[in-house]
């Protein structure tokens, strides 16, 4: 894959050819109005071109206009404290401490009252700290307040004041009260844009951008490893987010074997520490005015600082390749050079009729919403409609038809039909976390099962 990112010195198109580095990530840095996140709408749009959708984390919904998707967590549930099957309990207790302790600069003690607050919190759920597995319900932020304030004594009261006044914002946020309604695996198919601008506070900003990309590094682990890039997850302002055992900090060094590739943008190249950036792909700088980031980043692109300072028209700067020893000089060619006018208009309208769709009533919503989980019962996500598809689908119904009509008459053999229509529904496997390659082996399973489930029912009642 070639991405066009604009022209070198003798103004020829200049490529940033993924497959020939060591990973596909990629760093940009430079001050503010140098053309980072220009940079990265270009970058995007030529993404977007080669069919590989990005994941957008957008702190001050700047991406929207090449979005298909855009996803506002006010109006879908993110819960930080629910478990998917292939996670530990006891680790996101820990990682949830962690991460609410970075952002918002808790002591030792205010930490260790948390993280006791939200193992109880599990504990009373009956959920085992350490048991792998799917459970029914989880606790959430408003149990760990509860469980904060039952800690409290003569001797950590003052503490406990301390915690909840920097903290009170996460208990006011309803996206943590509800469950989990992302769909990790539409992101993995068209570009979606993750709007943040209209939170509160800066660390709720990063606390959200946080919990989401833990949520979105335990998705990946459950997908197969893949060599083919699947798609991008880009961030501007990563220095909010970038420390050491962070989410992105783990989506970094994890996301490549899933077929992930992170793009990664900010203003301050001291919080990438020197091995993030050598084990990128590639790093993209722009002009940096204080002297100890231009040397810095000079460094780490075999310039000198100069070089670095001096670079002061927006879109121009210096890239070096992970497969090269040189840096070589680039101008970007600005998203606005790239796309005709009819496209910019056919873009407005996009994104004004996906804010149009947010305005619909909540009642509408849940009937689509409720319509988009009737077609689960029947089809994958993606899939191709084949003949095979069509006899599952008609065997499918065929079966709740028979379920409904043992129901009116009062019949045991719709606990039967019932039974084999949810054997057959993609609902089955996907719950069981079934993979793909595993599928055709799962489908003769599903051959044997229904086959003693009737024979069963034939000799018991």
């Amino acid at each position: 894959m070639r991405i066009l990112l604009g022209k070198n010195v003798i103004d020829k198109p200049f490529y940033w050819e993924v497959e020939k580095e060591k990973n596909p990530h990629l760093i940009v840095l430079g001050t503010s109005g140098s053309g980072k996140t220009e940079t990265l709408k270009s970058i995007i749009h030529e993404l977007n071109l080669n069919k590989v959708p990005s994941l957008v984390i957008d702190f001050h919904n700047e991406f929207s206009g090449l979005a298909t998707n855009l996803l506002n967590l006010r109006e879908v549930g993110i819960n930080p404290l629910e478990v998917s099957a292939n996670e530990r309990p006891e680790n996101i207790v820990y990682e949830t401490a962690d991460i609410i302790k970075k952002i918002f600069k808790l002591g030792d003690i205010q930490e260790a009252i948390l993280r006791q607050a939200i193992k109880q919190s599990y504990l009373e759920k009956g959920i085992n700290l350490k048991e792998k597995k799917s459970f029914k319900e989880f606790p959430n932020f408003s149990d760990i307040k509860k469980n904060i304030f039952r800690q409290e004594n003569s001797k950590n009261k003052n503490s406990i004041e301390s915690l909840i006044s920097r903290i009170e914002p996460l208990f006011d946020i309803e996206i943590f009260k509800e469950g989990n309604e992302i769909e990790f695996n539409n992101l993995l198919s068209k570009t979606t844009v993750v709007e943040l601008k209209d939170f509160p506070t800066e660390m709720v900003k990063s606390a959200i951008a946080e919990f989401f990309l833990n949520k979105l590094s335990y998705y990946l682990y459950s997908l197969d490893k893949s060599k083919k890039l699947r798609m991008y997850c880009v961030i501007d302002e990563a220095h909010r987010l970038m420390y050491e055992n962070s989410p992105l900090d783990r989506l970094l060094r994890e996301s490549r074997k899933y077929g992930v590739g992170v793009i990664l943008a900010s203003q301050r190249p001291a919080d990438f520490n020197e091995t993030v950036l050598a084990n990128a792909g590639a790093i993209l700088s722009f002009q940096c005015n204080l002297e100890k980031d231009a040397k810095f980043v000079a460094k780490q692109l075999n310039l000198e600082t100069r070089k670095i300072k001096n670079l002061v028209e927006p879109g121009l700067g210096y890239i070096k390749f992970s497969r090269s020893e040189k840096s070589e000089k680039v101008k970007i060619i600005p998203l606005s050079n790239r796309i005709s006018k009819k496209d910019k208009e056919h873009k407005v309208e996009q994104v004004n009729n996906k804010r149009e769709e947010k305005k619909k009533p909540k009642l509408e919503k849940k009937k689509i919403k409720f319509l988009s989980k009737l077609k689960k019962l029947f089809f994958y996500t993606n899939e191709e409609i084949t003949r095979k598809t069509l006899i599952r689908v008609f065997f499918i119904f065929i079966f709740l038809l028979f379920c409904i009509w043992g129901l009116y008459t009062l019949s045991l053999y719709s606990v039967l039909f019932f039974l084999l229509a949810l054997i057959w529904t993609p609902i089955f496997p996907e719950s069981l976390k079934i993979k793909n390659k595993t599928l055709k082996l799962f489908n003769f399973l599903r051959f044997i099962l229904s086959f003693i489930l009737i024979i069963l029912f034939l000799i018991f009642i």
